[in-house]
């Protein structure tokens, strides 16, 4: 077993109802849970179906080796991890991703996250652009990136692990300053 590794040791950002945190190994249960929900995992590119233990320890690890690339944090409601947000690759494909466990959708927490997360990551980073996508299956994941300020640039084809096929995708982008320009 590997050490007690975090994703970003000393990165913790509050919102009114939410904690981003470091995703610890004591999250595995809850992650497993959240994301092993095939309605979570089908909507996720990069997530296998089913999700299991050693597929979440594995991917801790791995954002753990990779902190100075990627960030990703959980999302905690209560001190329970009930989602996750990041960006991988920091300073390269700056690609945003996020997910929430079902009992926690229609809240409004992947929108109080994400603008969160990004104001982190934009204030943090100096980037100028952040990419992401939806699936065109999943409307209410598009809500949350137009409520973000993310604008759809093209759609195509991505491979979808826990499907087993390709799936139409919108890919969006979001600007700095389109997003302060927002909260502004």
């Amino acid at each position: 077993m590997m050490p007690r590794a975090t994703t970003q040791p000393d990165r913790r950002i509050d919102t009114a109802r939410l904690r981003l945190r470091p995703m610890v190994e004591g999250d595995i249960d809850d992650v497993v849970a959240g994301i092993g929900d095939y309605a979570v995992s089908s909507m996720l590119a990069r997530v296998p179906h089913p999700y299991r233990r050693s597929d979440a320890l594995a991917f801790l690890e791995a954002a753990a080796l990779n902190r100075d690339r990627d960030l990703t944090l959980a999302v905690t409601l209560g001190g329970k991890a009930v989602g996750g947000v990041g960006i991988s690759g920091i300073h390269t494909e700056r690609e945003f991703g996020y997910w929430l466990g079902r009992a926690h959708w229609g809240k409004g927490f992947a929108t109080e996250a994400g603008a969160a997360f990004l104001a982190y990551a934009f204030g943090s980073f100096g980037l100028d652009i952040v990419r992401s996508g939806v699936f065109v299956d999943n409307p209410q994941s598009l809500r949350v990136q137009e409520k973000l300020g993310f604008e759809p640039v093209r759609t195509r084809f991505v491979h979808c692990l826990a499907r087993g096929a390709k799936v139409a995708h919108t890919d969006t982008t979001l600007t700095r300053r389109r997003f302060l320009d927002l909260r502004s």
